[in-house]
């Protein structure tokens, strides 16, 4: 979980450094803009789903496995949930 807040972090932090060099004019800007933020929510998921693919393949049997499942699927409820 730590490691997903540090890399959600380090991406937040280039995507808005990536939008200040972004011009503040012309037709493409809004484009650049929302395909920034696609690109950094999709990195997020993939840095999510890498941390919880190395839980279920330390697992040493399905109490385990439950409990990463568990785990997972609780922070993702809880991000839906900050979301609306």
């Amino acid at each position: 979980m730590k490691q997903t807040i540090i890399v959600a972090a380090l991406l937040m932090a280039v995507s808005t450094a990536f939008a200040a060099d972004t011009p503040t004019q012309g037709p493409g800007q809004n484009f650049d803009n929302v395909k920034s933020d696609v690109i950094a929510r999709i990195n997020a998921r993939i840095a999510r789903n890498q941390v919880e693919l190395s839980c279920v393949q330390s697992a040493k049997n399905h109490a385990d496995l439950k409990a990463c499942r568990e785990k997972f699927m609780e922070e993702m409820r809880e991000q839906r949930g900050m979301k609306r």
